[in-house]
């Protein structure tokens, strides 16, 4: 195994338990009926989680399906890569509880 393939594997572990670690603070924070403000997501995960690979887990997450993504103040649907994450709020889709409740799979969120 090269060192990129070595590198890469390690990406996609990293990403993997931090699309998890969103998708378990979700549930807890009962985000399947309301919306959550990523601000206060990223407040949550402070010291577990820095504001780039939460930035990267809520796009991965919100291209799968898994999450809806909007503005706060116009409530039109957004990203992640379009917005600041302090104008977002989020919550799971049908398909993201799914997933949270270990219905589906993914092999880039480890539950």
């Amino acid at each position: 195994m090269d060192e990129n393939e070595l590198r890469r594997k390690m990406q996609a572990g990293e990403l993997a338990a931090n699309n998890g670690t969103v998708m378990r603070t979700l549930a807890i924070a009962g985000c399947d009926f309301k919306f959550l403000k990523l601000k206060s997501l990223l407040l949550a995960l402070a010291g577990g989680m820095d504001r780039m690979a939460l930035c990267s887990s809520i796009n991965y997450l919100a291209d799968s399906g898994y999450l809806q993504v909007r503005c706060i103040e116009d409530k039109a649907p957004s990203s992640v890569s379009d917005a600041e994450l302090e104008d977002l709020e989020v919550k799971l889709t049908p398909r993201g509880i799914q997933l949270q409740r270990c219905v589906k799979k993914d092999p880039l969120v480890d539950m």
